[in-house]
């Protein structure tokens, strides 16, 4: 009688594990390739036939010709937390040194989300990088403001969520505007200016 119990037990574990843990998610898949396959493949995205990043996450950009995302990365610390505090306000230095026409900077600009890894900018939070991209790419702040508005995804059924701008492929469309010859110029003036950042943020921390 046990024998036959074990067996049966046996049998009915395989059975489900089969089922759940092979037959249900390829179900899944096949599923997803047929309803949306970007979006069942990871909504990769390309430069140039090569894959350069997820529409799904956020990637850190520390050349000052792009539009800058969220800072990445997760912490346990609390609001309280003195680090939390000195990360911050590092963030905000370094900001209003790369965009000295800002007074206030947007919190999205300057802390992690609960992810660490969110895509998204608020929109206002794009257009106030627009002077200094504009400078540093030639490009002017019109057809910049015209880029951010048309990356600017609405709330989902008008009501859910904010209105929210995707980094990654805003650059990808600021990248499609630039010639080799304007690139290479304007790489070499964003290292200039975020050396320059870089070292006032430093500045102001040890001053601080």
């Amino acid at each position: 009688m046990l024998k036959s119990d074990l067996f049966a037990a046996l049998k009915t574990t395989v059975v489900f594990l089969v089922l759940c843990g092979l037959v249900f998610p390829l179900l899944l898949v096949g599923i997803a390739q047929i309803a949306d396959k970007p979006a069942a493949e990871g909504s990769l995205l390309t430069q140039n036939g090569t894959v350069v990043g997820s529409a799904l996450v956020g990637q850190p950009f520390s050349d000052p010709m792009h539009f800058q995302s969220r800072p990445s990365g997760v912490s346990n610390w609390g609001p309280n937390n003195p680090a939390l505090i000195a990360n911050v306000s590092q963030q905000v230095a370094y900001q209003k040194s790369l965009n000295p026409s800002i007074s206030l900077v947007p919190i999205d600009l300057v802390t992690q989300s609960g992810s660490g890894a969110d895509p998204n900018i608020a929109p206002e939070s794009a257009l106030l990088q627009i002077p200094r991209i504009s400078n540093l790419t030639g490009i002017s702040q019109d057809v910049l403001t015209r880029l951010v508005n048309q990356y600017t995804e609405n709330p989902v059924a008008g009501v859910f969520g904010e209105p929210r701008v995707n980094v990654l492929q805003l650059n990808l469309a600021l990248d499609s505007l630039l010639t080799p010859a304007t690139l290479n110029a304007a790489e070499a003036n964003a290292t200039a200016l975020n050396a320059l950042a870089s070292n006032a943020t430093a500045t102001n921390s040890t001053a601080t």
